[in-house]
């Protein structure tokens, strides 16, 4: 798929400021000699000095200045005046093209305007290699541009040279996630970007971010024949308009899938007890295996002592002590057996001995009334909520929670009434239970096939429901309004392009997921939505499992693809909203509304707000980096292209 990228770059003449006023500087500084020359030959030193035409300043160094081949050491960069000072710490390699590429680091020491796009070279043989592969890298679910990630060449094609080997020719991906790696040598490559936290340009680390190309990178050059433009000297009249020979270099166009393998190391983060009745234990990582618990300083050790409550991924557990006498313990040794991660990133089986200990409050003395003649006992009762809301969904069940595990039910002290008129009528067939036994037994659901517009009433009697401690409920009531059909909005789309197994996710303004539905028939349906501005995405649902699954390296599995709706939708009440939607109609890169866009492009702070720009001629994807209009670019041209 081509990806459309605009990336301008601007040569031009800075502006000399002036003490009393004028029109501001936007203009970035323009580099006017170095020692070496650019594309020097045979060079065997370690400083670099470059001059620019007014006082410059770096930023961000470290994240934005990169070196080709990948340097073990980072180089000392400083600025000092007009000129910028590289020193190279590791040994250069012979016979070997280097490129320092400045990204947008270098900048005019008073309004910041930076240097777009700068990168020197030269090469400590008798020749230049000058080939370029670029590209984007996007975040493979949420196409967000990946900022100042390494992107790198191996020509060792070997899978596990992404894994040991120091990738070859590297760059950075800019603040719109694009990249070029520049003078490359003829061969076959693979081509890989890593986020790389620990600056060894390999993927070692199993929880970085990654992506990869399948196919081997071949990169050429073609001479193609271009319109030139020469303006006159107020910059607007044409002057000229002549054919040139122009080198394009391929490929230009790649798009890189950037994901993570949801690698967590396991282990015990925490534990502690959260009360007499509760103990908890939090990992560090999602499993599909519990771990087993067994107390060691009670004799006998009690059997089924603990009710669990857990989270979907069982990182989070929590272990309700239902024993009267370790209740009132205030010490529990307890031993663990779980699964953590050892230094080869296998799981095994370990082993750890936890102590759980309560400081009980000190009760309160209470005052009595003179003639008080004796004490009475206050009788505590189970609280009990809804969760769900006092205003029902036509399409959700009512939630309750109970503060503690519920023992038991009597079903018959549960009674569901619906209002008509000023009555309340009993209602059959509604279906209540726990939530999730597995989960949760604190969490009841009750379903029904509500009516819009009708009030409901819930009642359970006293004593109707008791915890595991034999706490009873006092007795409850709660009243359900169901909303009207009127409050809500439909929204349906079309999606001709799918053939195989897909879901649509709806999304609200800060790109959260609202709702996910599979894509039947070529159509996703959003039926009795709240009126909002929502926006979407789709994602290829490749194993048919209605969830989106991230890539993996070893497997060679690139992650599912995923597309965007390009524009917000309003879904306004009593509306239906049916729209077409043509996944491919733009490139993917284009595709996410910048309302929802968090990796924004950074912005000169004279800058106005960006528009589309429209070019007729085909878009040949990263083309050179120049603009043909700048007056200063033949002045580059005469560089031989070191830029």
């Amino acid at each position: 798929m081509s990806v459309a990228v605009i990336w301008t770059v601007l040569y031009s003449c800075a502006s000399i400021g002036n003490p009393e006023g004028g029109p501001q500087d936007k203009l970035p500084p323009i580099f006017i000699k170095s020692s070496p020359e650019p594309n020097a030959l045979n060079f065997n030193k370690n400083k670099i000095e470059l001059s620019f035409d007014e006082i410059v300043t770096l930023d961000d160094p470290s994240n934005k200045i990169i070196v080709s081949p990948a340097q073990t050491e980072m180089p000392k960069l400083t600025a000092n005046g007009k000129k910028v000072t590289i020193e190279l710490i590791d040994t250069l390699i012979p016979n070997t093209t280097y490129t320092i590429d400045f990204s947008n680091s270098i900048q005019d020491n008073n309004e910041g305007n930076p240097l777009e796009n700068f990168a020197f070279s030269f090469s400590t043989g008798s020749m230049i290699d000058s080939l370029r592969v670029a590209g984007i890298v996007l975040d493979s679910h949420t196409l967000e541009p990946q900022q100042g990630v390494v992107v790198g060449l191996h020509s060792n094609l070997a899978d596990s040279a992404f894994h040991k080997i120091k990738l070859e020719r590297v760059a950075r991906t800019n603040d719109r996630g694009q990249f070029i790696i520049r003078n490359v040598k003829p061969g076959k490559y693979r081509l890989y970007a890593i986020n790389d936290a620990d600056r060894d340009y390999k993927f070692a680390n199993p929880s970085e971010d990654i992506a990869f190309c399948d196919s081997i990178i071949v990169p050429y050059c073609e001479q193609i024949q271009a319109s030139d433009t020469i303006f006159g000297l107020d910059g607007k009249t044409i002057d000229t308009i002549k054919t040139v020979s122009k080198s394009m270099y391929y490929p230009n166009d790649i798009l890189l899938n950037m994901f993570n393998e949801n690698y967590k190391a396991q282990y015990m983060q925490t534990y502690s007890r959260i009360d007499s009745t509760r103990i908890s234990l939090m990992f560090a990582a999602p499993s599909d295996t519990l771990p087993s618990l067994r107390i060691i300083n009670k004799q006998p050790e009690p059997e089924d002592w603990y009710t669990l409550e857990r989270s979907l991924t069982n990182d989070t557990l929590t272990y309700w002590i239902n024993r009267p006498e370790l209740v009132s313990s205030d010490t529990l040794l307890v031993e663990l057996k779980s699964l953590r991660t050892d230094t080869l990133n296998n799981l095994v089986w370990g082993i750890d001995t936890l102590n759980f200990s309560f400081q009980r409050p000190k009760p309160k003395k209470k005052k009595r009334d003179k003639d008080e003649e004796a004490d009475t006992v206050e009788t505590r009762f189970l609280d009990f909520k809804v969760i769900s809301g006092t205003t029902q969904e036509v399409y959700a069940p009512v939630i309750m929670e109970s503060a503690e595990p519920i023992a038991f039910i009597d079903t018959a002290a549960v009674h569901f009434e619906v209002k008509q008129d000023t009555l309340w009528n009993p209602v059959t067939g509604f279906r209540f239970g726990f939530r999730d036994t597995t989960v949760n037994r604190r969490q009841l659901s009750f379903r029904y096939g509500w009516e819009p517009g009708a009030t409901y009433r819930i009642t359970i009697d006293s004593l109707g429901i008791r915890s595991i401690y034999g706490t009873p409920i006092k007795g409850f009531v709660s009243e359900q309004k169901v909303r009207n059909l009127e409050d809500y909005g439909n929204l349906i789309f079309n999606i001709p392009a799918v053939r195989d197994s897909a879901f649509v996710e709806l999304l609200n303004s800060s790109d959260k997921l609202v709702l996910a539905v599979p894509v039947k028939d070529h159509r996703a349906e959003f039926i009795n939505m709240m009126p909002a501005k929502y926006y979407a995405r789709i994602v290829i649902d490749r194993n048919g499992n209605g969830e989106y699954d991230t890539g993996n390296y070893d497997e060679k599995r690139q992650p599912e693809e995923t597309y965007y709706y390009p524009s917000a939708i309003n879904l306004k009440k009593n509306w239906d909203v049916e729209q077409t939607w043509d996944i491919y109609a733009l490139p993917i890169d284009m595709q996410k509304p910048d309302d929802i866009k968090k990796n924004k492009p950074e912005r000169k702070r004279w800058a106005e707000p960006e528009t589309p720009v429209e070019n007729d001629e085909e878009d040949d994807g990263f083309n050179d980096f120049t603009d043909p209009n700048d007056p200063n670019q033949q002045f580059f041209n005469d560089l031989n292209g070191y830029y």
